[in-house]
């Protein structure tokens, strides 16, 4: 193909056309959008700011009172030693200098309390709380999460410091729990812009305090919806636009919480919010005007450009698709004098080209077709085989022969699956994990011919009685196991109720067709958190709820985090 001079190309006169008509339009829209969005975002960003750091400086204030209340007692030998009473006193002159805490109390290493300000208190573990773990990984004040206090019985966050021996080593934990109805009438005194509303959530994306309160938004919920969109915890603070939890768009500032200045260790987090249309109501009339002129605009713009693509263009391209029939007709076509010397008048020509070469091969083409159709579709029959051949093999090997459940490989995908899901999109699941009680005994008396028809009975129930979006795999000899997708604990612990009761009821004919042997299940229950570092914490926590079933006696189902209920 010849040099074609820049100004003849295609390109250069439709990027004239281009430029002409939509030039004006990017201007307008350029500035409405920039004034429009300057306007409502910088007053409503401005408000919220502000009332965001108030609320994180009051929370600031009282977690370093705390911080150096817990500090200076960490040292207490009453706290550490006893006895029971110089301890209460020392608990009973703590509450006074912090009056808003329901409760303060002393746990040795492993977690178990010593001493409590609220009594009774005997045998309460704290060695799983947030706040126990952390004070001793850090060696210093720590923050814990939302919990019901296993004392009080009530909605609270704890703060705490590690208790020290006579030679500075961490002995045991101090703790002082902090009611959230304390932070409801705080937040109630607080003064908010008009329409804005103020919220506390811990680390973990739980709500602990609401200004004003809300009937169907309390305490104890998770919005992780919040958390996985702009919201940043390596971010001391900022503002982004949201939906909130009733689907309106919302402008939000929050500012966290941190245990150190430098904004390392985040505890928690404050919201304050508005609805963007409250944001947004001094710059509708602005919008509506933009949106008129950038209607205006793109009318002309489009009837310019189809006029002058008309002119320039498409009557030529018509020419071209003409051209282009006749082609997959088998007809010699001529281009009609002066088509133009341009991208479209060099392919004009090219085309002419193609059709003489086309009428020259069309016959040896039609043996070649004929030939390719009779080779393809023997491939066709072959290629089915080798599908169906490679369908059962990929069957063998997902499937467990026995059972017919897929096998522990399908389940090791699966579970990574779910796990990444939890942690990019926060889709919960949950693990069950179960063993048949006393199998060996099973295969003792009747033989392993019955051991296999106990198996497929197990299987079989195990499937009739979950969810299509569910998952049963046959982990093991005598072991499967279940994946609950959107399942949380206790949506799980009925799920494996269900399964338990399923192979309960079942009647497994005897081999010699006297009666029928009844088996039993001990199910381990555990729900998915993002915070677990690999699988294997999950699988390893239903693993022990389920060795917890079989101790308290088979033939139940456990839940991980209540092994001792």
């Amino acid at each position: 193909m010849r040099t074609i001079p820049v100004y003849k190309t295609i390109y250069f006169r439709f990027m004239v056309v281009f430029l002409v008509a939509i030039g004006p339009l990017v201007a307008v829209q350029y500035w409405l959008s920039r004034a429009m969005f300057d306007d409502a975002l910088a007053q409503g960003s401005s408000l919220l700011e502000r009332a965001a750091y108030q609320a994180a400086a009051v929370q600031d204030a009282m977690a370093a009172q705390v911080r150096q209340t817990l500090k200076a007692a960490a040292s207490e030998p009453a706290l550490r030693d006893g006895p029971p009473e110089a301890a209460d006193a020392v608990l009973a002159r703590l509450a006074q200098t912090l009056p808003f805490a329901n409760n303060i109390h002393a746990s040795d290493l492993s977690g178990a309390m010593r001493f409590s300000l609220v009594k009774p208190f005997a045998g309460t573990r704290v060695g799983a709380r947030r706040y126990f773990i952390e004070a001793l990984r850090r060696g210093d004040f720590a923050v814990g999460e939302y919990v019901v206090g296993q004392v009080t019985a009530k909605p609270s966050i704890h703060f705490a410091h590690p208790l020290l021996d006579v030679s500075g080593a961490p002995s045991g934990v101090l703790g002082a729990a902090v009611g959230l109805d304390w932070y409801q009438s705080l937040f109630d005194r607080c003064d908010m812009p008009a329409g804005a509303f103020l919220a506390f959530f811990d680390r973990q994306g739980v709500l602990l305090a609401r200004y004003p309160s809300s009937a169907s938004l309390r305490p104890g919920q998770r919005f992780d919806a919040l958390f996985a969109g702009q919201f940043a915890w390596g971010r001391s603070s900022g503002v982004f636009m949201a939906a909130n939890p009733d689907g309106v768009d919302t402008l939000y500032a929050y500012k966290t919480l941190s245990l150190e200045r430098d904004g390392r260790d985040p505890y928690g987090v404050m919201f304050v919010g508005m609805a963007a249309r409250d944001a947004q109501e001094a710059a509708r009339s602005r919008a509506l005007l933009a949106a008129g002129v950038s209607a205006g605009a793109v009318a002309l713009a489009v009837a310019a450009a189809a006029v002058l693509c008309r002119l320039v263009f498409v009557k030529r391209l018509r020419v071209l698709a003409d051209f282009a029939d006749s082609l997959g007709m088998r007809e010699a076509c001529l281009l009609p004098p002066r088509f133009g010397d341009d991208e479209i008048g060099v392919l004009g020509r090219r085309m002419a080209d193609i059709s003489e070469a086309l009428q020259e091969k069309s016959e040896h083409l039609d043996e070649v077709m004929a030939k390719l159709a009779h080779e393809r579709d023997a491939m066709a029959e072959t290629v089915e085989q080798l599908r169906l051949a490679e369908e059962e093999l990929v069957r063998r090997a997902d499937h467990d022969a026995l059972t017919g459940l897929e096998n522990r490989g399908c389940f090791v995908k699966r579970f990574g699956g779910e796990m990444a899901r939890l942690r990019r999109h926060g889709e919960p699941f949950a693990l069950v994990i179960l063993d048949i009680d006393d199998f060996k005994l099973v295969n003792d008396r009747f033989g392993h011919g019955m051991g296999d028809e106990v198996l497929r009975a197990v299987a079989g129930a195990l499937r009739a009685s979950l969810r299509e979006v569910d998952g049963v795999y046959r982990v093991g000899g005598e072991e499967f196991a279940v994946i609950l997708p959107g399942a949380d604990g206790p949506s799980a612990l009925a799920a494996a109720e269900r399964l338990r009761r399923a192979v309960a009821a079942l009647d497994i004919p005897l081999p010699d067709g006297a009666g029928a042997a009844r088996v039993t299940v001990s199910l381990g229950a555990a729900e998915a958190e993002p915070a677990m570092d690999a699988e294997k914490e999950l699988f390893a926590a239903a693993d022990r709820a389920l060795y917890a079933a079989k101790a308290a006696g088979k033939n139940r189902c456990v839940l991980a985090g209540r092994e001792q209920a």
